[in-house]
């Protein structure tokens, strides 16, 4: 997806960076429960240079999650 054109997926509203505080604020119960919104900041974060490992941290400390939860998430999802 290009960043510069990118919408929320729920509202359709045109986002800027970083996207993921819009859906936090915005849709809380989606941010919760949306585990796709992971693939995208997984590809961002690696797009802008941070390590694999690295990228998983952030998501986990985003999300209060596990990093298996997070691998696991994004190995089924053909992002790993």
């Amino acid at each position: 997806m290009d960043i510069e054109n990118r919408k929320c997926p729920y509202c359709k509203k045109k986002l800027d960076k970083p996207y993921w505080r819009h859906i936090q604020l915005d849709h809380p119960d989606k941010f919760e429960q949306d585990k796709v919104t992971w693939i995208q900041l997984y590809k961002d974060y690696r797009s802008i240079g941070m390590t694999e490992e690295l990228s998983i941290q952030a998501i986990c400390e985003l999300f209060n999650r596990s990093e298996n939860e997070i691998k696991e998430f994004l190995k089924e999802n053909g992002v790993l």
